[in-house]
């Protein structure tokens, strides 16, 4: 269910804008981090953003019956930027559980 400003709302949970719910495989704990890293460290959130930016643009390409050679392109590259936004978001998640451990 999604609020009127196109927010999505979990009952029992913090309301948050779609992209800000763990849809994808992330351990619970690493999601917890990314969103204490979105709401404190600006170029984390801006990782944050455009990896879900390329993820929704990649479903409406794949959801097309057919793409042209250009969007085929463009569906390389935004694998490509995926990847690589994953990889720096992991990046940034490993440092914060170097630099804050868990509580014993």
């Amino acid at each position: 269910m999604t609020s009127p400003a196109g927010h999505l709302i979990i009952i029992g949970q913090m309301n948050a804008p779609a992209e800000m719910t763990n849809q994808g495989n992330m351990a619970p704990e690493d999601f917890e981090i990314a969103m204490k890293l979105c709401a404190a460290d600006p170029e984390f959130k801006k990782l944050w953003d455009e990896h879900h930016e390329l993820k929704e643009r990649a479903r409406e390409l794949g959801d097309k019956v057919f793409l042209t050679p250009e969007e085929e392109l463009e569906v390389k590259k935004i694998k490509r930027l995926k990847l690589w936004g994953k990889d720096k978001i992991a990046e940034k998640i490993r440092d914060y559980k170097v630099a804050v451990p868990p509580p014993a």
